[in-house]
């Protein structure tokens, strides 16, 4: 059963894609050479469900370049909230040929961008069921630690924690990071848009989801759904980066992955997601 909130907001109207959000944006890479998913790679309402998780019926999985992302909106067709995912490597797309990257695990800070309308229109597109990304909820936790004297304000180090969402104060958290952007480079422009010249892809497809029938919220899809959204940060840096290892109490809401020890930091984004490509 998927962790859900004792007061659950009223659910806001629907909004279509495509979405053109703005964020900041913080990449924190790393690479599978395993022939296994890290632990704990799924929430437990797509672990269950064979149609995302089971490598016969979801695709196996191939390791090679993976990413945790955290991600603040402050202007999207929701309203403003916090995300953290992960996409451990790429998987076979079965029926296809090909593999793609694939969200595996995903929280988000509230739930207008679970389930984006009302339950009339549970029928349509909407949030989950837009781009297959299997949301959950989580509380998130972004304080500024003091930086070293002489450090500007803008170059200070950004820790960032995450929380079960009914997690009490004083409680660990399940992701904790500590990122630090390079002081002594300039931010440059960047777009995804370069990627394909450096050998990635960053399509995202994404298996049919299941859903929870005690919370409407988590709608389900029944189709693969493939996305190509455009980032756009015409401020982009290097950062150091270090994470800590999860509390054995909250282990199980985040994957055992090891992100390298620099990653990028974007500010300023456009963040496009378009409407997705039908695979299957």
């Amino acid at each position: 059963m998927a962790a859900v909130l004792a007061n659950p907001p009223v659910v806001p109207e629907y909004s279509p894609p495509p979405w053109t959000c703005k964020c900041s944006s913080y990449w924190l890479p790393f690479y599978s050479t395993s022939p296994s998913l890290p632990e704990n790679a799924y929430s437990p309402l797509e672990a269950a469900y064979p149609g995302f998780s089971a490598e016969n019926e979801a695709g196996a999985f191939r390791g090679g370049l993976g990413m945790v992302q955290l991600v603040r909106y402050s202007d999207t067709p929701a309203g403003a909230y916090d995300e953290l995912l992960v996409i451990p490597g790429a998987f076979d797309v079965p029926g296809t040929g090909s593999k793609n990257s694939r969200i595996t695990r995903i929280y988000v800070s509230q739930n207008d961008t679970l389930y984006n309308g009302t339950p009339r229109s549970a029928a349509q597109l909407i949030s989950r069921k837009i781009w297959g990304i299997p949301k959950h909820i989580a509380r998130f936790s972004f304080t500024h630690p003091p930086a070293s004297p002489g450090v500007p304000e803008s170059q200070a180090p950004l820790k960032v924690e995450v929380f079960p969402p009914s997690a009490p104060e004083g409680s660990p958290p399940f992701f904790k990071a500590l990122l630090q952007p390079f002081t002594w480079t300039p931010s440059l422009p960047f777009s995804t848009k370069t990627l394909p010249y450096v050998g990635i892809d960053a399509a995202l497809v994404q298996p049919p989801l299941p859903a929870d029938p005690d919370w409407p919220e988590l709608a389900g899809t029944q189709r693969w759904l493939k996305t190509l959204a455009l980032l756009q940060s015409p401020r982009t840096k290097g950062m150091w980066v270090q994470t800590f290892p999860a509390d054995p109490s909250v282990a199980e809401w985040w994957p055992a992955v090891k992100p390298w020890r620099f990653g990028m930091w974007l500010e300023d984004a456009t963040l496009s997601f378009p409407v997705p490509e039908v695979v299957r």
